[in-house]
């Protein structure tokens, strides 16, 4: 009986627990490695898509350069030393040609100061200051105002009213004037510098409030009547001849005089030439097209190595990370298939890469066919930024296409504009003059205020100045603009106009400076004797948003800024639109590193391709882990059910173990077979 309870493994040492965690364990290898593999896939192509981000941002880096129109007009600037002239920007597309210089002049600010004060921290009376620009004869007896720069009101007040308070506030209009308290012999002067220029020369009138106290405001007048400031240096003009050609400029820093070279003039130097040659620099485009070309071959074979096979060092055939993945291979293949494409927008969608001599070979890489490459750099180099570069032109002067905010929308293609309501300027054309009334006009101690609206602002209290004389209408008229623009309130609400005297009506007129349904312009109060310049209350005409449509879509018009409908293919461009135009074309194209860099943006935005790929491998990474969970749950259960099977069978061979001791030498005790 012991050698059958000792077969069936009772009191034989068999570890039970173990057993069953080793029949657990075999029926877990299978699933687990299942759910191994299939997780390391995953985090393999996460990775993957990692890697091919990062080489996708490197070649978008690329492309950068080629989308600037500027890379393929870039000029070469060579010019003789010299310290008379510096220069400081080449432009693209500045005029090439051999140009030369010389400095005749400088442009110089008018100084003024004030005589000697003891102490700059002293009362100073409170009141206005009206500072007009404009140019002063050489007898200082006659000012001409400056109708293209407006003036100034600077209130002087409690807050303000001492030497330094008033050069703070002189500082704090950012016009261009510089003010700043000198030291002289113990005591101060206050210098009042202008803008350099003839016409930035500066007349100075003040209002002193009534019953003020400390040193007068009339101290800083500056005007044809009285002069208490002094002047130490008169404005001037530069004088630069270019090829002989004596010009004018009212600044040092040149901008204009050769179209696209900016250039500071230092010194004065009469009869000393410097020569500036301006020429085409083609290296810079040539060099980026074939950084373009090397870095398309170096992203191409990495994408490939991740979206298909490769043979490693010992020739063995290894599956990228993404070879299985369609998003990816439908990336690069997208890629190609742009290369191989005419570029939409170019020479009616015929233009493409073969004609610079840019090939595609039958591995996918780019070559370039040296011959044909350099015939196009040398006879046709506008063809490389019209292929490569983002290009938007426009049939009329008149028309300006621009990008705008949404410009990644817009479509490249043709655009027919066709303008159906002229933009307009809001408007207030005054009543005639006074049949009494002759220029020059005396302002004497009259009451000549105002009040204006423009643009739906309305202005403080505008007056002229008392004592003021005008020599003729046209000085009138500088004199309004300046006033009106000047107004804090007109300041603040950034509305401006301008403001002319029409000899044909024999009336002033005032013209918004803005476009559109919200400009207009209305005299809301004015004294008896603004009446006497045609200057009553009234009301002018409102202006007119601009209408039209592009290719045969309405538009919406903003002023004079024409917008293409919503759902439209030139949503993204904005067309800025002159008075006079009826018609444009405008052509737009993305070039070859837009489409390529719209193409990389779509894949990596954060709700693009990419993105969305990435998301629903990490879902399905952690759908990894719950099957894990609930491979643990029944792995458990599993081993529960073996466990209590086992302790059932342990006690069933404890039974037998007992019931094999009670049996143990039956024989010796049973009738007929006990022995003596």
């Amino acid at each position: 009986m012991n050698n059958i309870i000792s077969s069936l493994g009772a009191g034989s040492g068999i570890d039970t627990q173990k057993l069953v965690n080793d029949l657990v364990e075999i029926e877990r290898q299978p699933v687990e490695q299942r759910l191994d593999k299939k997780q390391a896939n995953l985090e393999a192509q996460i990775s993957g898509y990692g890697a091919l981000k990062g080489g996708l941002s490197d070649f978008q880096a690329l492309l950068t350069p080629l989308t600037n129109p500027e890379t393929f007009s870039a000029r070469n600037v060579s010019f003789t030393e010299s310290t008379a002239v510096t220069p400081t920007k080449v432009d693209a597309n500045a005029v090439t040609g051999n140009y030369q210089v010389e400095v005749m002049q400088l442009a110089r600010v008018q100084s003024l100061s004030t005589a000697t004060i003891a102490d700059p921290n002293a009362e100073v009376a409170t009141g206005t200051l009206n500072i007009r620009f404009g140019s002063w004869d050489a007898g200082l007896s006659a000012f001409s105002p400056n109708a293209q720069k407006d003036g100034l009101q600077i209130d002087i007040d409690s807050n303000n009213n001492t030497l330094e308070g008033i050069r703070d506030a002189i500082n704090a209009t950012a016009s261009g004037i510089q003010a700043s308290i000198i030291p002289d012999g113990g005591e101060y002067r206050l210098m009042l510098s202008s803008p350099t220029g003839e016409t930035q020369a500066l007349e100075i009138t003040v209002e002193e409030d009534a019953g003020a106290t400390g040193m007068s405001l009339s101290t800083l007048e500056f005007n044809a009547s009285t002069q208490n400031l002094l002047q130490n240096q008169a404005a001037q003009d530069a004088k630069v001849r270019i090829n002989g050609l004596e010009v004018r400029r009212p600044t040092n820093e040149v901008s204009d005089v050769i179209p696209g070279l900016e250039f500071s003039l230092n010194r004065a130097s009469p009869d000393e030439i410097i020569n500036f040659s301006i020429t085409e620099d083609k290296a810079t485009g040539e060099q980026a097209v074939r950084d373009f070309v090397d870095g398309f071959n170096d992203f191409f074979k990495f994408a490939s190595t991740l979206t298909g096979y490769s043979r490693d060092e010992d020739n063995q055939l290894v599956r990228g990370d993404l070879a299985t993945d369609s998003i990816a291979k439908s990336m690069v293949t997208r890629m190609r298939d742009i290369l191989v494409s005419a570029v939409p927008g170019v020479q009616g969608d015929q233009a493409s890469l073969a004609m610079l001599g840019i090939q595609t070979e039958r591995d996918g890489t780019l070559s370039i066919d040296e011959e044909v490459f350099s015939k196009a750099l040398s006879d046709n180099f506008e063809l490389l930024g019209s292929i490569f570069a983002t290009e938007v032109s426009s049939s009329s002067a008149l028309v300006e296409a621009k990008l705008g905010s949404y410009g990644g929308s817009a479509q490249p293609g043709q655009y027919d504009i066709q303008i159906t309501t002229q933009p307009a300027k809001g408007s207030l054309m005054a009543g005639g003059l006074d049949a009494g009334l002759v220029f020059p006009l005396d302002t004497g101690t009259g009451d000549f205020s105002f009040k204006m609206r423009i643009n739906g602002v309305e202005s403080g209290l505008i007056s002229l100045p008392q004592n003021q004389q005008y020599d003729s209408a046209d000085a009138l008229a500088i004199e309004l603009q300046t006033l009106i623009n000047a107004d804090a309130s007109i300041q603040q609400g950034r509305a401006q106009v301008d403001v002319s005297y029409n000899t044909t009506d024999n009336r002033f007129e005032f013209v918004s400076r803005e476009y559109g349904a919200v400009s207009n312009v209305g005299i809301t109060e004015a004294s008896t004797a603004m009446d006497a310049l045609g200057m009553g209350q009234q009301n002018g005409v409102a202006g007119r948003d601009v209408a039209g449509t592009i290719n045969g879509v309405a538009g919406f018009g903003a002023g004079n800024i024409l917008l293409p409908d919503l759902n439209s293919p030139a949503y993204g461009l904005n067309f800025s639109v002159a008075p006079g135009v009826t018609e444009a074309t405008v052509d737009y194209s993305r070039g070859l590193s837009g489409e390529l860099n719209r193409l990389a943006q779509d894949f990596l935005a954060k709700d693009g391709a990419v993105s969305t790929r990435e998301t629903t491998l990490n879902k399905q990474i952690e759908g990894i882990a719950s099957d894990r969970e609930r491979l643990d749950d029944r792995m458990e259960k599993r081993f529960l059910q073996l466990q209590s099977q086992f302790q059932a069978m342990e006690r069933i061979i404890s039974s037998f173990q007992a019931t094999g001791d009670q049996l143990d030498g039956i024989l010796d005790r049973l009738p007929f077979t006990a022995q003596n």
